[in-house]
């Protein structure tokens, strides 16, 4: 593989998408302010706290017979996923914080709060934008929550932190997503 000083990203700004679980891939983003229907932007998040993909599981162990003590190496059981931090309080982002459905919405527009909270699944489309450049992210299901507790602070915003854990679909060949080249002008 070559240097290719065009490919390079820096995320300085960013869009979150949601839309139903089991959403299609946009076929083509022109422009990540308008990934098309029924993309639906989830609205401002954290700069300080910025979005973050997660990878948990366990490390691949590696076999060996007699003759050759590095044999094999096993497939570990991963998990991939995003963290960020949501500073928008309106009825979608406190309904995945709290894991809330459509059902917890009240009629004066607050948020019936359930003991037991259960996770939204969703279809995600993050796209990182480094001026006239971006690289769309697309995760046909992702099971949101809220992931810690929130914190107030007299100088800064009102943060949700919301995780989310990419799931297989079946949309997909029970792949977990599918992450483009970079798009734009460049491209």
């Amino acid at each position: 593989m070559s240097l290719d000083d065009a490919t390079t990203i820096i995320p300085g700004t960013g869009y979150l998408y949601l839309a139903p679980a089991d959403t299609a891939k946009p076929v083509s983003i022109t422009d990540p302010l308008e990934p098309g229907s029924p993309w639906v932007n989830l609205g401002h998040t954290s700069r300080d706290n910025m979005p973050s993909m997660t990878r948990d599981g366990d490390d691949p162990t590696t076999l060996g017979s007699w003759q050759n003590s590095k044999l094999r190496q096993t497939s570990p059981d991963v998990e991939y996923g995003i963290t960020f931090n949501s500073i928008q309080a309106d009825p979608t982002t406190l309904q995945l914080y709290f894991g809330a459905g459509p059902s917890a919405m009240q009629p004066d527009g607050s948020i019936r709060i359930p003991v037991k909270p259960t996770p939204q699944i969703k279809a995600l489309l993050m796209i990182m934008v480094d001026g006239s450049n971006f690289v769309p992210l697309w995760h046909p299901r992702v099971s949101l929550l809220g992931s810690d507790a929130v914190g107030l602070d007299a100088e800064n915003w009102f943060e949700l932190p919301l995780k989310g854990t990419f799931l297989a679909s079946n949309t997909i060949g029970g792949a977990v997503g599918e992450w483009a080249s970079l798009l734009g002008a460049g491209s």
